[in-house]
C-alpha cells in the first residue's frame, strides 16, 4: 500500500510541476527564478517518493527472500535508452530558446531518477528469477508468472533457456545475466523433473552436464 502511495505521490508531482509552468506561461506570475526553485523542491521530492517506493518495509517484505539476480541484455538497453530519451528532451528544451525551456527540469529530473532507480534495483537485486511450486517468476520492467503448465518445451542452447508456450509464444531466460547461474540451474532442472515439463533430449544432456560440473566443482 504505501508503494502505491508513493506512486501516486510522485505522479503528482509531475502533474503539479507540468501544470504550474503552463499556468505561469500564460500568465506569467512567476519569475524563471521562483520557477526553478520550485521546480528543485518538487525534484527533490520526486527522488525521494521514487526511491521509497522500491525500499519501504511493505515492499521488500512482498520480494522472495531467496532470488536470482537477473538483468537481461534487453532491460538494460531500455532503461538506457529511456534515461537518454529524457536527458536528450532536457537539453533539447533548455536550448529551445523560447518558453517551453520552462519544462527541461521536468525531462532532467526523471532523467536523473531512472539512473537512480536503476542503480538502485541492481545494487538490491530488484530484478530477478524466483522458482516457485508450479511457476517461474521473472521480475524486471514488469512481473511474469511462467507456469509449467503453459509449458510444451524447454530447449537450452548457447547458454539462454527457450520456454515454448502453448501459445505459441517464447519466454528466454539468458544464464549470461543472471546471478548465482549454477545454483539456479540445478534447481531448475529439478522444478522441471517435478513438473514434468518436455525437454529436448539434446537440451537435458546439456542441462545434467552442467549440473554435474556444478556438483564435481564442489
Amino acid at each position: 500500500m504505501k508503494s502505491a502511495l508513493a506512486s501516486i505521490g510522485k505522479n503528482l508531482i509531475l502533474i503539479g510541476i507540468v501544470a504550474l509552468c503552463a499556468l505561469n506561461y500564460f500568465y506569467g506570475t512567476l519569475s524563471w527564478q521562483m520557477v526553478l526553485g520550485i521546480q528543485a523542491f518538487a525534484a527533490l521530492a520526486y527522488i525521494f517518493l521514487s526511491c521509497y517506493e522500491y525500499l519501504n518495509t511493505s515492499y521488500k517484505a512482498a520480494l522472495p527472500v531467496q532470488r536470482y539476480p537477473y538483468f537481461s541484455g534487453s532491460y538494460v538497453m531500455f532503461r538506457t535508452l529511456k534515461i537518454g530519451v529524457f536527458f536528450s528532451f532536457a537539453v533539447l528544451l533548455y536550448t529551445s530558446g523560447n518558453a517551453v525551456k520552462y519544462l527541461y527540469p521536468v525531462c532532467l529530473t526523471i532523467g536523473f531518477t531512472e539512473t537512480i532507480i536503476t542503480l538502485l534495483k541492481y545494487k538490491k537485486s530488484l530484478c530477478f528469477v524466483n522458482i516457485y511450486a508450479n511457476y517461474l517468476l521473472i521480475a524486471e520492467t514488469k512481473l511474469t508468472r511462467l507456469f509449467a503448465s503453459e509449458i510444451v518445451l524447454i530447449e537450452f542452447r548457447h547458454n539462454i533457456f527457450y520456454f515454448m508456450k502453448k501459445n505459441l509464444k517464447t519466454v528466454q531466460i539468458n544464464l549470461e545475466f543472471m546471478g548465482n547461474r549454477e545454483d539456479f540451474v540445478k534447481h531448475l532442472n529439478i522444478w522441471i523433473t517435478r513438473n514434468h515439463i518436455r525437454v529436448s533430449d539434446e537440451s537435458k544432456e546439456k542441462i545434467n552436464n552442467m549440473t554435474q560440473n556444478d556438483i564435481n566443482y564442489y
